[in-house]
């Protein structure tokens, strides 16, 4: 049996529909007021058998900062995969994301180890991997460095890598995946899934950046292969960067706008309107208690040049990516049946 963390994710919705469509057994690890509505309704993206799929998962109760509940949800299961994190660019949610990814991760590592758990997955994020400015391609080799302009979340994955590079010395037998950004239904309102939502209500504006992406069903399928027994021994106590293609932010909005039928954003936000329009953002959160929509960290990640090599797991298992425009124009599908009718640009 699989034991699953992060399950309401929008990555973990995911694995959790490959993985009961599979017939694999999987315990999903939850909080106690989660919101499952949104897994049960990617699952209904892709079969017509959604219900009956999402009754086969064991849910169970609890908490990564609590050994004690997670080695009783633990207990019966064979193998680990560790997709949960918090993810937030605020300032105010630092020492949180940073306790709760990498002492989570402590927490879970210990747990494996004393249960002598066979195979344990760790989804990173290429955040916890070194930057090359945009010169050179990053890869698996590349190691993460410290300066100011690492955001918090970027420290808080390479804390929880560094427990799960400890728990490979202590003998628990590991693959680490560092994803791009991932893209993919989910919940329109956050995440990746925003671009969709931001472009269908009139986004006017884009910066200059690149970054890699690869498609949420790819993630999925690639931790799914990894864990196979078949792949074990040649992919273990590796990390694994998952990346199909490198692209700006200008290319990924504009093929969202021709898969939604929307107008393209046309005016380019350069560094000092986003140093303006993240401290507004910033002012209009303090008033309103609401998270700002626009942060320092993703200001400045917007406009960073990033490239990334995703390679590596094709030279090891039968693996290939989706084209990025095909990823598009899926999800595309995906929004427009979810979000039917017209809707005013906004001026």
């Amino acid at each position: 049996m699989i034991f699953l963390t992060g399950g309401t994710g929008m990555l973990g919705a995911h694995l959790l529909y490959d993985l009961t469509n599979s017939g694999v057994r999987v315990r999903a690890l939850k909080r106690k007021n989660s919101d499952l509505l949104t897994v049960k309704k990617i699952f209904t993206w892709y079969s017509n058998d959604a219900d009956r799929l999402f009754r086969q998962i064991d849910w169970v109760e609890g908490d990564l900062l609590d050994s004690i509940s997670i080695r009783e949800a633990m207990t019966g299961t064979d193998t680990v995969i560790h997709a949960a994190a918090k993810v937030s660019f605020h300032p105010d949610d630092s020492a949180a994301m940073l306790q709760g990814n990498a002492e989570g991760t402590a927490t879970l590592v210990d747990a494996a180890l004393e249960l002598q758990v066979l195979r344990f997955c760790h989804v990173s994020s290429i955040a916890a991997l070194g930057d090359q400015d945009g010169q050179l391609a990053v890869n698996e080799e590349l190691s993460w460095k410290n300066n100011r302009k690492r955001s918090a979340y970027s420290e808080s994955k390479f804390q929880a890598e560094m427990e799960v590079w400890r728990g490979i010395q202590e003998g628990l037998e590991c693959v680490i995946v560092n994803p791009s950004v991932i893209l993919g239904p989910g919940k329109w309102h956050s995440g990746s899934p925003r671009f969709f939502q931001s472009v269908w209500k009139g986004m006017k504006f884009y910066t200059s950046g690149t970054n890699g992406f690869v498609d949420v069903r790819d993630v999925s399928r690639a931790i799914i292969s990894l864990l196979q027994t078949d792949n074990w021994d040649a992919v273990k106590n590796q990390r694994f960067v998952l990346s199909a293609e490198n692209r700006s932010y200008r290319e990924i909005f504009e093929a969202i706008a021709v898969a939604l039928a929307r107008p393209k954003p046309s005016i380019p936000a350069n560094k000092l309107l986003l140093q303006l329009g993240w401290r507004a953002s910033r002012l209009v959160s303090i008033l309103t208690g609401k998270e700002p929509a626009l942060t320092r960290e993703t200001a400045r990640s917007s406009v960073r040049k990033a490239i990334y090599d995703g390679a590596k797991l094709s030279t090891i298992i039968d693996f290939s990516y989706t084209p990025m425009a095909d990823t598009i124009q899926q999800i595309g599908g995906i929004f427009l049946r979810e979000n039917p009718g017209p809707v005013k640009i906004a001026e």
